[in-house]
């Protein structure tokens, strides 16, 4: 379950910029998630929770926004919204779409307490 190793990493970014912007506790965190990234939301709520405690994001709110997967088709070369890896593009129909977004996380921002 790599979703435990993503919720860690994400207290050790947060515990990183408590340091470096002097905050004391973090009350909400928005993550935004591509489509393709492979991340279990339901098991990163529960890794969240579990890595959390005892830290400055323990019961921080954690809201996930979904971010649609985004692409160029090497056929036709329009840029495409995608929902899977291998999704015929809508334009011309044939399979073939390099994605260049969608498979990432990113912290979009921290609700903190001084």
């Amino acid at each position: 379950m790599h979703e435990l190793s993503i919720a860690e990493s994400i207290i050790d970014m947060i515990e990183d910029n408590a340091l470096r912007h002097n905050f004391k506790k973090v009350t909400k965190i928005t993550l935004e998630i591509g489509v393709l990234a492979g991340i279990e939301k339901s098991a990163l709520f529960f890794c969240f929770d579990a890595a959390a405690q005892n830290t400055l994001a323990e019961g921080a709110e954690l809201l996930i926004q979904d971010k649609p997967a985004k692409g160029i088709c090497q056929n036709c070369f329009q840029q495409v919204i995608t929902s899977s890896w291998y999704e015929p593009c809508r334009y011309c129909g044939q399979v073939g779409i390099e994605i260049n977004e969608g498979e990432q996380m990113t912290i979009k921002s921290l609700q903190v307490e001084n």
